[in-house]
């Protein structure tokens, strides 16, 4: 599938306990492991788009659309977008 997104197997479900369907117990290693995957298929998301969106501004200024902006500029922009929304 995608590299990054936890599947089924991610989880280790011999370490699991189910209390009910509002509390699970699992060892805080696992926990760790799972955390860490997570956050990096965030990233890995948050780069994807971050390209995505660069490579259709760098369309929009061979067009004439927008001004052209520095990488950082860029950054700042889009951080700014994700803040609002």
């Amino acid at each position: 599938m995608f590299p990054g997104i936890l599947r089924l197997e991610d989880f280790n479900l011999g370490n699991i306990k189910f209390k009910n369907e509002d509390e699970i117990t699992i060892k805080l290693k696992d926990l760790k492991v799972l955390l860490e995957r997570n956050s990096n298929a965030f990233k890995e998301l948050e780069e994807i788009l971050f390209a995505m969106e660069m490579e259709k501004r760098a369309t929009e200024v061979e067009k004439g659309n927008y001004e052209l902006h520095s990488l950082e500029e860029m950054k700042s922009l889009l951080m700014e977008m994700k803040k609002n929304g």
